[in-house]
């Protein structure tokens, strides 16, 4: 199995706006799975994918403010808390991946099972 390399910093806030690191900007319309770690301890706190060509997007939206909605579940953190692996795949594999990655890191904020069960947050 590939080693995962954690990466941080992820950007820097200024003022209401984030600039986000270069690394994670350049990741632009790849597809593939993530894994935000915990900083501090190396806790995995959450494995996610993006197979529609917007890693660079979906990795971002973890550290945008969200309005509470009880039927949509938006893991979000700190980006000064966290560091983040990338598993770069084609769009058809992403899936596959994030699932492998489940598995394999059992993260605190996701898990998986079958299409019909609901992710224990």
């Amino acid at each position: 199995m590939e080693q995962l390399t954690y990466r941080s910093p992820l950007g820097d806030r200024n003022g209401k706006n984030r600039k986000f690191a270069d690394w994670l900007n350049e990741l632009g319309k790849q597809s593939g799975a993530y894994v935000i770690r915990r900083t501090l301890n190396n806790k995995i706190l959450y494995v996610g994918e993006s197979h529609t060509g917007r890693l660079a997007t979906t990795i971002k939206r973890h550290f945008w403010k969200w309005k509470e909605d009880e039927q949509h579940f938006h893991f979000t953190c700190d980006p000064a808390d966290v560091d983040i692996a990338v598993r770069i795949t084609p769009q058809k594999s992403a899936k596959g991946a994030q699932d492998n990655l489940i598995r394999r890191l059992k993260p605190k904020y996701n898990t998986i099972g079958t299409p019909e069960e609901e992710p224990a947050f």
